[in-house]
């Protein structure tokens, strides 16, 4: 018939389903467009080595989706009515690379409920006055149109340092290194600390950008579960019996995926665990400034500087979330030894940070206040969606579902049985106009229960209200099944 079946199997979930799915996914795509003949039962279960039974089961579903109709005589086709989905396809694999293409790619997506994507929403970018700053600097255009400094432009590294010490942090300008965005430094992170092959400890679920660094610079994952007060420590007391890992990496405030924010005993004792057996934390406080009910919390490194710990401690930090991703500033601070490592590199691959003329209108941007008074305006409008997202979780959402209540950031990490196969729901609710992201992208290893996160800073409060509307339909629809 032409027609390969490549399935992704896992134990949780009925061989059925997955042969189901396939068909399901390559109709969407337009890879089998409307009157295609499907093989004979027979034929396809003697391809996928299974039952005529587990065939008939998976046609079945297909038919009851109005996908497919057979025909008395003539065989098995796919439906005059099935259409490809006009949304772009995840596409195959969950490697957190594509994964996160795939998320940058939909954010320019139109006539979809975007709830994949943790950003701030570019309607409430502050564009006039951070405009105003760089018709400021046209003056100064022969000097902002160089190079720049390896460090970061002096007047950024100033106003960073501000910005720490409004989170409790103690940090001179002379230790704050600029970076390409988060992602950069992270980087640095991982290639002055480890060498290919050894081990590094994570939260999980965890960041898509860390998962996707560790993987290019070959670095062995440790994952340390999380419950409701941050990482679970007597398993990574357990982890430290067996390996030496060379750093580990924890978002505390505001947690991505999940939206937690550590509590402070549980971070002095990771602090305490990290001096007893000599490995760095890096704290990753991307989101920190993001707080809806409460002050934000004090960043890992203050806390360690307070008990004099903070040798022990790389933070990191961008304006991607806070200010606007265009900008594409990061930056970290380090202790001294530390930081002439990360500055060394950085000197070698990148030369340089961000463009200078975007730094100097950045510190502008920041010692004028104009930073505090953009979050004081949106701050407000995230809660308000923060919570119409969680209240359209606890009307639509049947039995079964569970959810974080995020007090900060821009991410809700949904849990429920596992239903679906892997990208299953992704798929299905991609094809009805909502965008989230697979759970497993997140994690190291696969569990029990399945996971999607779903992100409301981007998105208003109907499309919320909607998305978790559909989602919900397809999870009642397959609980029934």
């Amino acid at each position: 018939m032409g027609i390969r079946v490549k399935l992704q199997r896992d134990r949780h979930t009925a061989l059925y389903r997955h042969i189901a799915e396939e068909f399901r996914t390559r109709i969407a795509r337009g890879e089998l467009p409307p009157g295609t003949r499907l093989p004979t039962v027979r034929a396809l279960a003697r391809e996928v080595g299974t039952t005529r039974l587990t065939i008939h089961n998976a046609y079945r579903e297909l038919q009851a989706d109005g996908l497919i109709e057979s025909v008395v005589g003539r065989g098995t086709f796919v439906s005059p009515q099935a259409r490809p989905a006009a949304q772009p396809s995840l596409g195959e694999r969950l490697e957190p690379d594509l994964v996160l293409s795939d998320l940058h790619r939909l954010q320019h997506a139109r006539a979809l409920h975007n709830l994949a994507l943790a950003t701030a929403d570019p309607a409430l970018f502050p564009y006039e006055a951070f405009w105003a700053c760089l018709e400021g600097l046209k003056p100064l255009a022969r000097e902002v149109f160089g190079y720049g400094s390896v460090m970061g432009e002096p007047e950024l590294r100033v106003a960073l340092s501000e910005l720490l010490e409004q989170r409790g942090i103690e940090a001179d300008p002379q230790e704050v290194l600029v970076t390409v965005g988060g992602l950069q430094g992270l980087a640095l992170v991982c290639r002055a600390l480890a060498e290919p092959g050894e081990e590094v400890l994570l939260e999980e679920p965890t960041y898509l950008g860390l998962l996707g660094i560790l993987k290019q610079f070959r670095l062995k994952p440790l994952p340390v579960p999380l419950d409701a007060e941050g990482p679970r420590l007597e398993v990574l007391e357990a982890l430290l019996k067996r390996h030496r890992p060379r750093f580990y990496y924890t978002i505390p405030s505001y947690h991505n995926p999940t939206g937690l924010r550590f509590c402070q005993e549980r971070l002095r004792r990771l602090l305490a665990l990290a001096q007893a057996h000599g490995f760095t934390l890096v704290e990753d406080d991307t989101l920190g400034c993001l707080s809806y009910e409460k002050t934000p919390p004090t960043p890992l490194y203050a806390l360690a500087q307070r008990l004099g710990a903070g040798s022990q401690v790389v933070h990191l930090a961008s304006l991607s979330k806070v200010l606007m991703p265009g900008l594409r500033i990061g930056y970290l601070l380090a202790p001294e030894a530390l930081l002439e490592r990360f500055t060394a590199l950085h000197n070698v691959s990148d030369i340089t940070g961000p463009p200078p003329l975007l730094q100097r209108a950045a510190a502008q941007f920041i010692r004028q206040g104009s930073l505090k008074q953009h979050l004081k305006q949106v701050l407000p409008i995230y809660q308000r969606r923060r919570d119409a997202l969680l209240q359209a979780l606890s009307r639509h959402m049947p039995a079964g579902v569970h959810w974080s209540r995020p007090e900060g950031g821009f991410s809700c990490w949904v849990s429920l049985p596992r239903l679906f196969s892997t990208l299953e729901l992704h798929r299905q609710a991609l094809a009805r106009g909502v965008a989230i992201t697979p759970g497993e992208a997140f994690l190291v290893r696969s569990d029990e229960a399945m996971h999607f996160r779903l992100c409301f800073g981007a998105e208003g409060a109907e499309g919320l209200e909607e998305g978790v509307k559909e989602l919900a339909r397809l999870i009642r629809a397959r609980q029934k099944v």
